[in-house]
């Protein structure tokens, strides 16, 4: 909904049968993060926005407590009230030590301790962080940290300040949330840490309401979403397999939506032979809405991405119809699961990005094939309903209230 169309429905309103009776029939719930949706299109903040919205569908009284590069102020998006404080840079310099996020723990732990909430969902290390305090500075609320990562203690090791926090974070939240298997593992692992393996959900329903395309006679479409110049994402990889699929599929055309800078489209062009150039095309951000679209019109939806903490653009693939291909690392296997959706392939490397052009490509070549299949769609659209909010979304509400 654009902000044009946000309105602020009456705080009497009753909650609807099934929703927690505590304080006058809701309850006060605040859900943080230091960015928000639309400003930045992430999977976090795609969270942000849709759990906002699912809780306060519920009946329960939510505030998003984020930043905004125009300053601070209050707004209402429908039932959600939004409190964007100024995102501002504590120092007159640029250092990774020291960022809008590390202020941005002090900014929410203010809001935080004055608020009276009864619930705190955070999904950041630094509002985490924050939550940690405004708990140390007498507010009582139940905190729930949810990793929108795989931790791991070495991404921590250029700032170690950042790692502290998360440690911090991690002992002394209520419960500790992980989106996969191998963050859930790892989670164990590296922190001591049980925490509740519980995937992010995600909004099926824009993207099973299209009608795909025909795919006789096309030629085949592959996409990649997602932010190019992260390398761990492997926009680079997905070109260089392009050239390999190419020698077998001289139709085949690529497509890149999402972050591109100058640089990075200059590699991925320069990783192809000149005449494959002008089937690559960037169609960059654009808009929300254009996304399942998008999903409907691709052959198949590819995600090269290693250390993906769950991997949200290939539900949304299947939820469009649309069969997936990705690295076979990190939470990816825990949403390709099936040989009849789609294909994992093996990195390879794993330092910086995956490095298996040859495999990639060879998963792209029998999931395109897997696409001219009747039952596909219908198979995708049916795995896609496993992360759906009305499947997952009451196992957060849960999470986030119980008193166990």
């Amino acid at each position: 909904m654009r902000y044009s169309e946000r309105s602020r429905e009456s705080a009497d309103a009753s909650p609807p049968v099934g929703a927690f009776i505590v304080k006058n029939g809701r309850l006060r719930v605040a859900v943080t993060h230091p960015t928000c949706w639309p400003e930045v299109r992430r999977g976090s903040e795609r969270f942000l926005h849709e759990f906002s919205h699912f809780l306060a569908g519920r009946g329960h009284q939510v505030t998003v407590i984020s930043t905004a590069l125009t300053g601070g102020g209050t707004e209402y998006e429908v039932s959600v009230e939004r409190v964007l404080l100024p995102q501002r840079h504590p120092l007159p310099f640029s250092t990774r030590w020291c960022t809008y996020s590390h202020l941005f723990a002090w900014q929410v732990a203010s809001v935080l301790a004055s608020g009276g909430y009864d619930a705190v969902h955070c999904l950041h290390l630094h509002d985490a962080w924050g939550a940690t305090l405004a708990r140390r500075w007498g507010a009582s609320f139940r905190f729930v940290f949810q990793l929108t990562g795989i931790p791991l203690r070495r991404y921590f090791f250029r700032i170690p300040i950042d790692g502290w926090i998360f440690r911090a974070a991690v002992r002394d939240a209520d419960l500790v949330l992980a989106a996969s298997r191998c963050a859930h593992r790892m989670l164990k692992h590296e922190y001591g840490c049980d925490g509740q393996l519980l995937p992010p959900p995600t909004n099926t329903r824009a993207f099973a309401e299209l009608v795909r395309p025909d795919d006789g006679g096309r030629p085949p479409r592959i996409l990649f979403v997602g932010d190019l110049d992260e390398p761990r994402k492997g926009a680079l990889l997905l070109a260089k397999a392009f050239a390999l699929l190419r020698q077998s599929m001289p139709a085949a055309l690529l497509e890149y939506s999402g972050r591109a800078s100058a640089t990075v489209r200059a590699a991925i062009i320069n990783a192809v032979p000149e005449g494959l150039r002008p089937d690559i095309t960037f169609l960059d951000i654009g808009e929300v809405h254009e996304l399942p679209a998008l999903y409907a019109r691709a052959t198949v939806v590819v995600n090269p991405a290693i250390w993906e903490a769950l991997g949200m653009v290939l539900v949304e693939a299947l939820a469009a119809g649309t069969p997936v291909v990705g690295c076979d690392h990190g939470g990816i296997p825990d949403i390709i699961d099936d040989p009849r959706i789609g294909c994992l392939f093996p990195p390879e490397s794993t330092r910086g990005a995956a490095t298996n052009a040859k495999g990639l490509a060879d998963a792209i070549r029998r999931t395109i094939r897997l696409a001219a299949r009747a039952e596909t769609a219908t198979l995708c659209q049916a795995r896609a309903q496993a992360f759906a909010w009305d499947r997952i979304g009451p196992r957060y509400e849960e999470a986030l209230f119980s008193t166990g």
